[in-house]
């Protein structure tokens, strides 16, 4: 696993094809040098051969994906194709509905759970915008974890480096789009959980604002923190599936309508941290996160530094892990009561300490989300984006234990509700990938995407 070893795959599709990003698997579609069928039989088997080894993914549907991937040829034949995401890869995070599929949500609980009846809404949105769904993928247990090592499910490994974790809880989405296995990921993020994975692999990450996305069809984590968002290889390729995915759900009680946030017509002011010591940042996080920043300045733009200290990032995470302690105990009660054995000793533990904990707490934690919208609102007044690392250290191996601060950084944006995406900076050849994390007020999805693909594109121009 030091590196994703090449795949055998028909010779209508190379190798080079499926590590691209959606826009240019879309191009060779349109330009006839490659067809659907041809594309994903080639994904599958590219899957076949990696997957026992990385375990990313939990279920395969071969026959669901050739054959929508023939539909897809058979639009495309007729010059009736839905729109550029039709005929590409899809998998998903396995705490997400797909019809005919079980939703284990990586718990041990849910091993023989009855196929779902119907998809989650994004995922049928994703569908029928003639999206080839692959199947579902690994995650760590109720994805309240940070590493992927899941006890009934198996780890998932890093894609590109030996005995490393991917990250969590959407390990298994960021390893699958790393190594070539889907175009698409799904992932569900509440603290951290899309972004994480996304700077370990080297790929890209975004959650939009609160209930931008519907999580009708999902697994709850946190009802308050929960958002599910996309795992892709470029910036650009979130431009093609944001608009899907970000249709308002009129079914989905979380749901919430976030106004589209103007894109200034001058040069955004980016923020970031006045002391990045104070964030507890490994060091050579630190020197890449404070790189990027020279670059952008080097390039034109206006940077400006802010005081942070008055936002406790570990009390604020440990605040938050309350709140999801205390819904993931109302979403399982049943299983809670029934089965507490079927819970690994990690996640019984958490959830018993919970337990004991008096109202006045969660009332307090709850407080955590107000102080945090607080927070960014301040932000706001004095720029347009915030940079930060997405994580204070590169991934860690499995057998070290999980780092407690891991999710200090990018549960803010969960907490404040505001859209974050992580980028993958640039590094050296065979060293961990590190991510840059950018987040906007409400609504501000447009000015992200629309940095990331131009002077925040890794590797291209700044950082």
């Amino acid at each position: 696993m030091s590196s994703t070893p090449a795949a055998t795959t028909p010779s209508s599709v190379s190798d080079t094809l499926l590590d691209a990003d959606l826009h240019t698997q879309a191009a060779a579609l349109a330009a006839g040098e490659a067809t659907s069928v041809a594309l994903t039989t080639a994904t599958l088997a590219r899957i076949d051969a990696h997957n026992p080894v990385l375990n990313a993914f939990l279920h395969v549907d071969t026959v669901g994906a050739l054959r929508a991937a023939a539909a897809s040829d058979e639009r495309r034949a007729r010059a009736a194709l839905i729109g550029p995401l039709d005929g590409l890869g899809l998998a998903v995070k396995d705490n997400l509905d797909v019809r005919g599929m079980p939703t284990t949500a990586g718990m041990g609980t849910r091993r023989t759970s009855e196929p779902a009846a119907e998809d989650a809404f994004v995922v049928a949105r994703l569908r029928e915008a003639g999206m080839v769904l692959l199947g579902k993928l690994n995650m760590h247990e109720a994805a309240l974890g940070t590493s992927n090592d899941n006890p009934f499910f198996g780890r998932c490994w890093h894609p590109h480096f030996d005995g490393l974790s991917p990250g969590g809880s959407s390990g298994g989405s960021a390893c699958a789009v790393a190594a070539g296995l889907c175009g698409l990921a799904l992932g569900t993020d509440t603290m951290g959980s899309v972004r994480i994975p996304a700077a370990f692999c080297g790929v890209v990450g975004f959650k939009g604002s609160y209930g931008a996305v519907s999580t009708r069809g999902s697994v709850a984590c946190s009802y308050l923190l929960d958002h599910v968002g996309p795992l892709v290889r470029s910036a650009r390729d979130l431009m093609l599936v944001w608009p899907v995915m970000s249709v308002f759900d009129t079914a989905c009680g979380d749901a919430h309508f976030n106004p589209a946030r103007p894109v200034p017509a001058r040069p955004p002011v980016l923020l970031a941290p006045a002391d990045t010591l104070a964030l507890g940042l490994e060091s050579d996080v630190r020197e890449a996160f404070e790189a990027a920043l020279q670059r952008l300045v080097a390039a034109g733009a206006n940077l400006k530094r802010v005081d942070l200290s008055d936002w406790d990032f570990a009390r604020a995470r440990r605040n938050g892990l309350l709140l999801v302690e205390a819904d993931l105990l109302h979403e399982h009660a049943a299983d809670w009561a029934a089965q507490p054995h079927n819970f690994s000793p990690e996640l019984r533990m958490l959830l018993q300490w919970c337990e004991g904990q008096p109202a006045t707490a969660y009332a307090r934690a709850a407080r955590t989300l107000t102080a945090a919208r607080l927070t960014v609102h301040r932000w706001w007044t004095l720029g347009d984006v915030m940079l930060l690392p997405t994580a204070p250290l590169r991934a860690f191996s499995f057998d070290s234990p999980v780092p407690a601060h891991l999710a200090d950084l990018t549960s803010l944006g969960n907490l404040a509700g505001v859209p974050a995406l992580s980028l993958p900076l640039p590094v050296p050849a065979g060293e961990r990938p590190i991510g840059l994390m950018a987040m906007a007020p409400p609504g501000g999805e447009a000015l992200l995407m629309g940095l990331a693909g131009g002077a925040l594109k890794p590797g291209v121009t700044a950082p």
